[in-house]
């Protein structure tokens, strides 16, 4: 048995903005995404895990920090497969602009079709993620002392995180725009060692911020 829990990163400065950052540097956590991280240290469900792993974009490693004050992790590291997705020439575009595009109807309805502009696909970004969960789940599995429940921090994005809910859930990609994840939020997913997945927690937050549902990176 595995814990793992996907934490988003608290709002940002393009999150407030209303900007689609992808890629983008400099995108840093605002006043508020601080207290929200700090917030969701309060509440989170293990005071100690054997590993945080976050996605090498400055608001995810300002989030780990952050979060890292209120509790503590065995291991810390940077893990690419993480990182957000690549949005191409969409990266640093208002997402109210976005969503007058015809190509929105494909990014609401048929993501697993989508291919931004000189970016990433979003059926790669989600492979790439899931993926880059369960290579996290086997090695937590074979480092862990018998007879221990290891639980391992992901700190990431909206997309991604969405996508490996979908597949813990056993959706479908076209699927994951009905998952929405809340700025500064967690979600936990139990891997046991034989069945299936399973979602015990998703977009907790804790001020009871809903996400956005529909809509690139999980809202604002």
């Amino acid at each position: 048995m595995v814990h793992i829990v996907l934490v988003r990163h608290g709002e940002s400065s393009a999150n407030a903005d209303g900007i689609l950052a992808g890629r983008m540097p400099g995108v840093s956590l605002t006043r508020a995404g601080i207290e929200q991280i700090r917030g969701l240290a309060d509440i989170f469900p293990f005071r100690t895990v054997a590993e945080l792993r976050c996605s090498t974009l400055q608001r995810c490693r300002e989030t780990a920090e952050v979060l890292l004050a209120g509790i503590r992790a065995e291991r810390v590291r940077e893990s690419p497969e993480f990182a957000e997705v690549d949005y191409g020439t969409w990266s640093g575009r208002r997402l109210a602009e976005l969503k007058e595009l015809p190509e929105w109807q494909a990014v609401a309805g048929r993501p697993s079709t989508v291919q931004f502009p000189e970016g990433e696909a979003l059926s790669a970004a989600a492979a790439r993620a899931v993926a880059g969960v369960e290579a996290f789940v086997a090695e937590l599995r074979t480092a862990a002392p018998a007879e221990t429940v290891p639980v391992g921090v992901v700190v990431a994005h909206g997309d991604i995180i969405k996508a490996v809910l979908a597949a813990a859930l056993g959706m479908p990609l076209d699927d994951f725009q009905r998952i929405a994840v809340a700025p500064g939020s967690l979600s936990v997913v139990k891997y046991p060692g034989t069945a299936h997945p399973t979602v015990t927690a998703m977009s907790v937050t804790a001020t009871v911020r809903p996400g956005e549902a529909g809509t690139l990176g999980g809202g604002r």
